[in-house]
């Protein structure tokens, strides 16, 4: 009885090992990877093109409230 109960416990946590294994190889592997720095290169062009929008907002704001004219340089975008 003591082998079989041991043979059972073996068994499944072989099998949990290997699954979670397999989970670990998925996530390391070079395509997941790859979808992963593109993920994060996507949110920081979201981010800088929304600093920018702010900047151009606040900056609108400050020239109103100083009065300046607004003589709009076209900037470089560094993109």
């Amino acid at each position: 009885m003591k082998r079989i109960l041991w043979f059972v416990i073996g068994t499944f946590v072989g099998v949990y090992v290997v699954t979670r294994l397999k989970k670990r190889v998925q996530v390391l592997a070079p395509e997941s990877l790859q979808q992963s720095a593109e993920k994060v290169a996507a949110a920081i062009r979201h981010f800088g093109d929304e600093v920018r929008v702010g900047m151009a907002e606040r900056e609108t704001e400050l020239r109103d409230a100083l009065g300046i004219e607004n003589t709009e340089t076209q900037r470089e975008d560094y993109r």
